[in-house]
């Protein structure tokens, strides 16, 4: 059973057509216009904790299925890749779920960042399509781990939704020439919207054997409006090193096992109620702690949901329903925005950060009513 829609949006007329029923489609993905004149749509996912509320119950299913679709691979020694900062849960997700299943297995997990860190070596590549365009992919600072990310067979790149592959060809591209013995790629995604042109000008530019999995498959077609006026924002990074800010190694420097049982949290659950509606509140790149955090709650019998501040710019409208804009607790300058908020939901709030907290932090808090998680090294305190 396939699934096709056309959904008019105040920059264009998006046009998909899915391989997979509408139930299923519609479990995964909405649609949003975005501030982008390169882009002006977006595949809303409902599953990631980022622009919806999401159960911890449901992400994580998410990363059930999506690492079955490994399950008959030969991997042999390989790195995983989550792409910054929408899919850095998702990314972590996959592995771990792939980690507990496979103890015998040798793989890394890396996640891709916007946040410079001096003194680390990195691949650098860009998303062109992006309104923030820069990424660094830094190599692992553990000898074993850096030796995988050079000799390993397979790349594994996990995203939300890939609609041409441009990105990931460039990424593949800056990552063979740091491991020559590179023999397969494999791109992950809930959504894959890529066109066989598109997948054969991936292989035909990284020159090596790529594998697509997904969820969800199809096409798409955008039609733009050529009278919509965009509004220009910076949201690039600086380049300033964000060392100080990143005090734990969550991914971006490289881990090579499942991260240690989160610490702390009974500290914030003991001043709930009984059967509390909570919302875990992760910032950017940040997201999968609050993940962790809210599926340790749920499994305590609360009813939990998982969201994430992003500086992605997306129009109210179609899934975007409202959009909260304050400033990024990373020290950039750039506004950063919480969408489909609605506070007469939930008995308690709170934000899951790894920055030291700061003004942001405050006003994001103030402006939440919620409490604010500080996470260190896998122990969780109220900052």
């Amino acid at each position: 059973m396939s699934f096709s829609t056309t959904v008019s949006l105040a920059t264009g007329t998006l046009k998909v057509s899915a391989h997979e029923s509408s139930a299923l489609f519609k479990h995964y993905i909405d649609f949003a216009a975005r501030n982008n004149p390169k882009r002006g749509f977006l595949f809303v996912s409902k599953v990631l904790g980022k622009h919806y509320p999401c159960k911890a119950s449901v992400m994580q299913d998410s990363y059930t299925q999506l690492n079955k679709l490994l399950d008959a691979t030969n991997l042999g020694t390989c790195v995983f890749i989550g792409m910054a900062e929408t899919a850095t849960a998702l990314g972590l997700g996959v592995y771990e779920t792939w980690c507990q299943s496979n103890n015998s297995k040798t793989g890394i997990y890396l996640q891709t960042s916007r946040y410079f860190l001096a003194d680390h070596e990195y691949v650098n590549f860009e998303e062109a399509h992006s309104h923030a365009t820069g990424f660094y992919l830094y190599l692992p600072t553990n000898p074993a781990d850096l030796q995988c990310f050079q000799q390993a067979e397979t790349l594994i790149l996990i995203d939300d939704e890939i609609s041409t592959g441009n990105t990931f060809a460039n990424l593949i591209n800056a990552y063979k020439c740091h491991n020559p013995n590179l023999k397969r790629v494999i791109v992950m995604s809930l959504l894959n919207l890529t066109s066989a042109i598109s997948r054969q000008n991936v292989a035909t530019k990284t020159n090596i054997k790529v594998e697509w999995l997904s969820i969800l498959s199809g096409q798409f077609e955008f039609t733009p409006k050529t009278d919509y006026q965009f509004t220009s924002i910076n949201l690039n990074s600086s380049a300033k090193c964000k060392q100080h800010l990143l005090g734990s190694n969550f991914g971006r420097l490289g881990i090579n096992q499942s991260l240690p049982s989160l610490t702390g949290i009974d500290k914030f659950s003991a001043n709930l109620t009984t059967n509390a509606k909570i919302l875990l509140v992760g910032t950017g790149e940040f997201i999968y702690h609050a993940y962790l955090i809210a599926l340790k709650l749920e499994q305590q019998g609360f009813e939990t949901y998982v969201q994430s501040t992003t500086r992605s710019p997306i129009l109210i409208g179609n899934a975007i329903q409202n959009c909260l804009e304050f400033q990024d607790n990373y020290e950039d300058g750039i506004p950063n925005y919480l969408y489909n908020y609605q506070a007469d939901q939930y008995d308690a709030v709170a934000i899951v950060h790894e920055t030291p907290k700061n003004a942001a932090l405050n006003h994001l808090s103030k402006l939440l009513n919620a409490t604010t998680l500080k996470v260190n090294n896998g122990t969780v305190s109220i900052s």
